[in-house]
């Protein structure tokens, strides 16, 4: 008989919960949304104006050049280790000096790897230096206290530094 399983909005309540949750992972940014991403839950679905007001009520500061996108969430939701992101529409921003295009639907798998925590199979994520060229993995690695990401495109995987 099994249908298919029913899927459950968070509330600000839950949301406040799991960003306080993601942030005793640590205090780098990209470490703290991949960690919200990995205990948002299974079948769940996160309306972008209740993450907007629940990162607001934590008290987490939200980078100004990652204001276009957040502003941009319509939904995020997660069936098991995937997780789909519905903007309002294509969404670019700069990061020091990259410019990034997040498509209308972005989607990745999120990797539950506490030691080298990464969003795989990326669709819709793109950065720009001379061209645009899509990115497929960012992986997050620690050496010596240090925190970097390694960002796989079809062309290169290129390396930053996070601390």
């Amino acid at each position: 008989m099994g249908g298919a399983a029913e899927i459950a909005t968070l509330t600000l309540d839950q949301v406040t919960q799991l960003i306080s949750q993601a942030k005793a992972a640590g205090a780098n940014a990209l470490l703290v949304g991949i960690q919200m991403f990995n205990i948002l839950g299974d079948n769940v679905t996160l309306p972008g104006q209740t993450l907007a007001l629940a990162l607001t009520t934590s008290g987490v500061p939200v980078d100004p050049s990652l204001a276009p996108l957040l502003s941009a969430i319509q939904n995020i939701s997660k069936a098991g280790t995937h997780v789909s992101i519905t903007l309002n529409q294509d969404t670019q921003l700069s990061l020091k000096n990259t410019r990034i295009k997040f498509a209308k639907d972005t989607s990745f798998d999120v990797s539950d790897d506490a030691v080298s925590p990464a969003l795989n199979n990326i669709v819709g994520l793109a950065g720009h230096k001379v061209f645009w060229v899509d990115v497929q993995s960012l992986q997050l690695t620690q050496n010596q206290g240090r925190w970097s990401v390694a960002v796989k495109t079809p062309l290169e995987t290129i390396d930053f530094e996070l601390n």
